[in-house]
This record gives structure tokens, sequence and C-alpha cells, in this order.
């Protein structure tokens, strides 16, 4: 292949990744300011994290929670930006984006190494590392290197683009993995890469993403500075045999379009945020439920691995009938069991304790990034299911609170029934061997470990078994589905 032509799949390739390396940026971004801590251990505290981002203080002398730690995040920095805890959509958004991604990579990579063309890119010999430090002072000292030196690149290029091509998109994909409850519950092996720790995969995420943004920066400023004509012809058309100012009228069209794509997509998904979200979780959660969906956790820890803080996630419910049931230490509190089966029925917290009881040691994933490992004990959700006997028309199971927000409406998270069947879903009503306390969820809580945190509910008041949710709340599966807009999935 001629060192003054890219193949055109290379080059749409190239366009296509550009876009979706910058909402992957801008989405994550904006994740990030949700919880805006970084850490190598998965003991996540208040005080050993590596990197803060944000003013945020957390009080001392009263009880604070994970929602409190979120930021404000940019409408022009992230994607989409917005308020404290509303970082559904930016999820939505970076997965879309991430499997355009893959798809490209795979696209990518698969012409490259079935045409050669892999050995533009890839060093062949050793000496390319004392070229390369060479090409870096020449840069430094602005003494830049004749246009024959670019064969098709100086030495320096090819180790920075093989770096991009070959090795930052396995650690992305690696570290990705790496936070999923679902894959690292089912594969407990996996987190080993990262020295077993799910927080030390999320930092290397980071600097990944910071390693991208850097690149990205420098990669336009050197196109532009250094013989911006073979370059930019090169990147618009695929070949210098095109006019200057064609390539350069294409090359000022695709940046308007990425900026105003940007601009766009972040206005509209905050104008139509329940339509958008529509479009998006059509595609992702069948996605996500065919790759994640057949993976059952067997993931254990022992009591050595065990959090010293553990922290809250939603204060407590404010409501009388919650109150008097606190007040009284919950003798009066009932599960109520119903829906669509064959024996509905209601259990005391001793009736409960009485059925056979299932204790486990696990890692609690929160969907803002945090994590920690408890002890939980309580009831295997397959107990429920022999005694209420559901409906064979029943697809899920509805976990009711008593959590009400400011305008009245309800907590609630709707699950696959086949979910319930997983060796570690039960209900729990105690944490570290002691009565499951008032901040974590008392006097019941639901622990189902292949899912994010969220999807694991508090305060439980009922459980309904339904052939469908879309006539609770929105329809959209669960209170943080509904108002924030997070997946219902919950595995990634």
């Amino acid at each position: 292949m001629d060192n003054d032509t890219l193949p055109i799949v290379i080059v749409i390739a190239h366009f296509v990744n550009f876009i979706c390396v910058l909402l992957l940026i801008r989405s994550g971004l904006h994740i990030l300011a949700d919880h805006p801590l970084l850490y190598w251990t998965d003991h996540t505290r208040r005080d050993n994290y590596w990197l803060k981002f944000g003013k945020l203080q957390m009080p001392k002398d009263r009880l604070w929670t994970a929602h409190d730690e979120a930021e404000v995040s940019s409408h022009i920095l992230t994607m989409p930006g917005g308020g404290h805890h509303e970082f559904g959509m930016a999820r939505n958004w970076h997965f879309t984006a991430a499997f355009v991604w893959l798809l490209t990579g795979a696209v990518y990579w698969g012409y490259m190494f079935a045409t050669g063309t892999w050995r533009r890119l890839i060093p062949t010999s050793w000496s390319v590392f004392p070229e390369a430090w060479h090409d870096l002072v020449g840069y430094m000292t602005l003494n830049i290197p004749p246009v024959t030196a670019f064969q098709p690149y100086d030495a320096l290029q090819q180790l920075t683009y093989a770096g991009v091509a070959f090795l930052l998109p396995p650690l992305m994909i690696l570290t990705a993995l790496a936070m999923s409850p679902a894959f690292t519950n089912r594969f407990p092996r996996y987190t080993l890469l990262f020295g077993g720790r799910r927080q030390a995969a999320r930092s290397l995420h980071f600097i990944g993403m910071i390693l991208f943004s850097g690149f990205i920066v420098i990669h336009i400023l050197m196109v532009t500075l250094v013989y911006f004509s073979r370059n930019v012809k090169l990147i618009t058309f695929g070949t210098t045999d095109v006019r200057l100012s064609t390539a350069v009228a294409v090359f000022a069209s695709a940046l308007l379009f990425v900026l105003v794509f940007n601009v766009f997509i972040t206005y509209f998904t905050l104008r139509h945020r329940v339509g958008v979200r529509r479009v998006l979780v059509a595609v992702l959660n069948p996605t996500i439920h065919l790759l994640f969906g057949w993976m059952k956790p067997r993931k254990t820890y022992s009591k050595k691995d065990i959090s010293p803080f553990f922290r809250v996630n939603g204060y407590p419910p404010e409501t009388e009938e919650f109150y008097k049931l606190r007040d009284n230490d919950f003798k009066d509190w009932r599960l109520h069991v119903g829906g669509m089966v064959e024996n509905e029925f209601s259990l005391s917290l001793d009736d409960l304790k009485a059925m056979p009881k299932q204790e486990q040691i696990t890692k609690h994933i929160c969907i803002q990034g945090w994590s920690a490992i408890g002890e939980w004990g309580g009831v295997h959700m397959s107990e429920i299911l022999k005694r209420a006997k559901p409906d064979k028309r029943a697809k899920y199971i509805v976990f009711h609170a008593y959590d009400t927000d400011a305008k009245g409406k309800s907590y609630y998270e709707a699950l696959r029934i086949s979910d319930m069947k997983d060796p570690l879903s039960i209900l729990a009503y105690e944490m570290n061997w002691q009565p499951l306390n008032l901040e974590h969820g008392a006097p019941l809580r639901l622990r189902c470990e292949r899912k994010l945190g969220y999807k694991m509910v508090k305060y439980i008041k009922s459980i309904e078994f339904v052939d469908d949710f879309k006539h609770i709340g929105e329809g959209r599966g669960g209170y943080r589905e509904d108002n924030v807009l997070f997946d219902w999935e919950a595995s990634i």
C-alpha cells in the first residue's frame, strides 16, 4: 500500500471512532461526577481516596448518604450534564456509544489484520524506541522531521498510534468488565487482573480516559501544525491526490458536524429525556440481558474481607406508618406477598427468622461507583417462591418499599423472577451478624448480587408478582428508572 494513501474504511472508522470516544469521555465525566472519588481499594471510605474532584465536604456531626456526595456536572463538558444524582441518561449514552465504538473497533481491527495493514502501526523492530526518543526531542526543540520521515509515520507516531489503537482499547474493555457485578460475581478470578479490586479497575479506567483525552488534543494539534496539507488530505479522503481546498472544506465540515452533533444531542436529551431513554434502552436492555443475563453469581468472601465502613445510600423513610413500626421495634411489621400467586400470605420478622437461613459475605457495588463488602443473613427468595406458587404468566417480582419522596412517590423495583432463583438472592434481616440497622434497610432488604445496588430495595413493605410492570409508577421498572432514568437491567 502507498504510504500516502489510507483505505476509505479506515478513514470512516477514524471519524466514527472520534465521535464515539468524545461521547464516552463526556458521559463518563458525568458518571464520575456522581461519586467524584477514586480509590485503589474496594473498602471505600470517606478518607482513603487517591483522587477527588469537586468541593463538597461531608459533615461529621450527622448522617449523610452517598447521594450527598454527588456533584453538579456541566452541560458543556459532560453529557448530558445535570444535577445531583441525575446520571441515568449519561449511563444510557455511555453504553450506547460503547457498543458503537466496539463495533467500529471490530471493523477496524478486522480490516487491519485481514489486509496486513497492521504493519503500518505495530513496530517490528526494537530500533523504534531510540528513534521515537529522537523524534520526541526534535519536536520538543521545534526541529520537525522532513516529510520523507513519515513512511507512513515517524517512530514516535507509530508507537503512539499503536498504543492508542491496540493497547488502550483492551485496557478500557477489561476494566469496564471488572466493574460489572454480573460478570465479576460469575467469574470472580477475573478481577485478579487488577489485584482483585474493582476500584483499581475503575481508577485505571479513568486513567485510560485521561490518556485518550490527551491523545485527542495532541493529535489534533500535531495534525494542524506538522505538514497540515498532507495530513488533512489523508484524514478526509485517504489520499494526497486531492485539492487542498477540498480537503480543508471537508475537514472543517466534519469538525463542525461533531460540534453541532454534541450540542444537539445534549440539548435534545435534556429536553426529551424520557423519549431519548426509551430509544436507547430499547437497544441496550436486550443487549445487556443477552450478554450478562445468564450469569449466576457465585463469589463470596470471608469474614476478614468485611469492610470497616459501609456507605449509607438514601435516608430512612419519613412517614407516620414507618415511624410507628420503627418505634415498636418492627414487632407489628409484616411482609405482604401477593399478586399473581396461588397463595397470598404475610410474614412477620419472626416468621422469616423461623425459615431456613442463608448467610453470605458479598461485595456491594453501587451504581455511583463506590463499593463495600458486608455479611448478610436472611431467607433465600426460593423459599418465598415455594410458598407463593406464582402463576405461570407471572414474569416479574416487584418489591414495594416504605420510602416516599417529596412528591409522595413510593420507592419500588421490579426484577425478573429468574433473578430471584440466583444462589445469592435473599431477603436480608441481618448485616454483619447483627439485626439489620435502620440506615441500611431495616427491617428487611433485598440482596441480588448480580445487580447494581439500587435494585436491592431497602425497607421492604410488600412483594407483588406481575406479568408486566407498565402499570406501576411510570412503568419503567423501578423508582430510579422512573425518576432519574437509570437502566433497568443494572448488570453493568
